[in-house]
């Protein structure tokens, strides 16, 4: 029972994050999309780390900070706080918040290496900061 319960709850934290992915214009959105960094991701590669097209589902506040933070366990998988990131992107991510580095964004079709910064935008901060009660 407890694996359904995993498996049904992971599958819901998969659409979120999918719908949280960028729409391309003339691609389809059931099929292909662009993570936070610009990176191609394929939803039907959802976890597949041997894929160019792979990706995982991203804490925007990681896991860590918010143990460290004492935020309830309950909180963490809210719909605010989860996306869908290539998965070399989410590794490189690792416990960075707000200020992270990108390893893969997208040129023309193709997915490409970068080392480029990005910040989680102001208002998801703020979304985040009011939901897990933070001082910071």
């Amino acid at each position: 029972k407890m694996t359904k319960i995993r498996s049904a709850s992971k599958e819901t934290l998969k659409e979120i994050a999918w719908n949280t992915a960028c729409i391309v214009p003339n691609h389809d959105p059931n099929v292909e999309r662009w993570d936070a960094c610009g990176a191609w991701i394929h939803y039907a590669d959802f976890e597949n780390h041997n894929s160019d097209f792979g990706w995982d589902i991203d804490h925007v506040i990681p896991i860590a900070k918010l143990r460290q933070y004492k935020v309830p366990r309950t909180l963490w998988n809210h719909a605010s706080n989860i996306r869908a990131m290539h998965w070399k992107n989410n590794q490189s991510k690792s416990n960075s918040y707000p200020y992270y580095l990108a390893s893969i964004e997208h040129y023309e079709s193709i997915n490409v290496t970068v080392e480029k910064g990005y910040n989680v935008e102001e208002a998801l901060q703020y979304q985040l900061r009011t939901l897990f009660k933070l001082k910071d």
